[in-house]
């Protein structure tokens, strides 16, 4: 009775430390993913190396064909959400969290041909 008592108190202390080491574990990659976040934020704006959009100001809406058989002709915008999503998606940036910065970065929420250029960046980035 003794032993297996001693058995139970053992499976049930690990079973509690294991929670524990669980939740800092957690708490420590929810801080590493505001740091990212914040890193892409910062990146992606005027000059950063995620800035796709400081370098076609006043060309926003030239096309160019992106793809041919069949022809494909993108705006320059269009171009560089979809090479903005290209470089999060290789990096292992998930769709949800690429829309939720792209709405930070913009201040406003995304809008459906949107949604559609970042699924062509992760796309490519897959393939």
């Amino acid at each position: 009775m003794k032993k297996l008592f001693t058995a139970i108190l053992i499976f049930f202390s690990a079973n509690i430390f294991a929670q524990t080491i669980t939740k800092d574990t957690t708490l420590k990659d929810t801080t590493l993913k505001i740091e990212i976040r914040n890193k892409i934020l910062t990146d992606s704006k005027d000059g950063g190396p995620l800035d796709f959009w400081t370098p076609i100001k006043g060309h926003e809406y030239d096309g160019e064909l992106i793809q041919k058989d069949p022809d494909i002709i993108a705006t320059k915008r269009e171009i560089a959400v979809i090479k903005w999503a290209f470089v999060l998606t290789k990096n292992g940036i998930k769709k949800k969290v690429i829309i939720s910065i792209y709405e930070e970065l913009k201040g406003r929420k995304i809008r459906e041909d949107e949604i559609q250029l970042i699924d062509m960046g992760i796309k490519k980035a897959a393939g």
